[in-house]
């Protein structure tokens, strides 16, 4: 609504516009407009009058949409504009199942249903992360707890990187400097291992199922890569497949040294200000 104010005070709300005109511009309103109003409710007239109507029966059109016919996509675009629709292409185009493309869009916009996102909906369970007790952010859980940071950290090991991300914004500066030309690949890895911990999460909650080595879940997130690579063309599964058999060698051997070491975790890269930008 354009003119929410001067609506609210009309006294008649559903006149028409032909009726306004017949009127010559004069409605009621239950109150003297002020000086700021009046000079609105004066636009809005000045507006209507000098428009050109012609004496032809109406037609019905969505002027939001190509060729004048209304399309919920049209909607969409309409009200997100300004948004930057485009900064979640690389979800939208990802060769994963729908689901998965949802769940790491919700991720990104910190909607998933952590404890902490339950509690703002005043749910009253324990707020601690099953795997390390402490609070159950989306950051905390997918990249700050210690079983994150370890999965993370085999991954790194793979790409030859010297540090881990700490959230999904830093992720994508992380990929790009250790891995520039697998742009291809890069919500694939992401929506795999993120996926991976959610389930393991979830199995350790409500089946009590708890992990014995961050090893494991990364080895289920290489069995989603494995199957989601279906989706995708025969030359990049190839890529996919080869990506997959490193990141099982190293999960396998962290499992097979569980007894006589601790998987090493890199350190957390400085927090670039462009980060906190988009967080602000």
């Amino acid at each position: 609504m354009l003119h929410p104010v001067l609506f609210d005070w009309c006294l008649n709300k559903n006149i028409s516009v032909y009726n306004v005109l017949c009127a010559n511009g004069r409605l009621p309103f239950d109150r003297w407009l002020p000086p700021s109003f009046f000079e609105e409710w004066l636009g809005i007239l000045d507006a209507t009058f000098s428009f050109n109507f012609e004496d032809a029966n109406d037609k019905v059109s969505w002027k939001w949409g190509r060729n004048k016919i209304f399309t919920t996509k049209s909607t969409y675009d309409h009200l997100t504009v300004g948004q930057s629709r485009g900064h979640f292409n690389h979800i939208w185009k990802a060769k994963i199942p729908y689901k998965i493309k949802i769940f790491t869009w919700l991720l990104e916009k910190d909607a998933v249903l952590t404890k902490e996102n339950l509690i703002k909906r005043n749910w009253l369970g324990n707020p601690s992360c099953i795997f390390c007790g402490q609070l159950e952010t989306s950051k905390h859980l997918f990249f700050q707890c210690p079983v994150a940071r370890c999965i993370w950290g085999m991954v790194g090991s793979c790409l030859g990187a010297t540090n881990v991300p700490n959230s999904c914004t830093q992720y994508k500066l992380w990929v790009e400097r250790w891995l520039p030309n697998g742009k291809p690949i890069h919500h694939f890895g992401f929506a795999a291992v993120c996926w991976a911990i959610w389930k393991g999460r979830n199995k350790a909650i409500f089946d009590g199922k708890i992990i014995r080595h961050p090893a494991e879940i990364l080895t289920h997130a290489c069995a989603f890569m494995t199957y989601w690579a279906g989706l995708t063309k025969e030359d990049f599964q190839v890529g996919i497949l080869e990506g997959v058999k490193s990141l099982l060698a190293c999960a396998h051997r962290a499992l097979a040294q569980q007894a006589a070491t601790t998987p090493r975790l890199l350190p957390a890269p400085p927090t670039p200000a462009t980060e906190d930008e988009d967080e602000a």
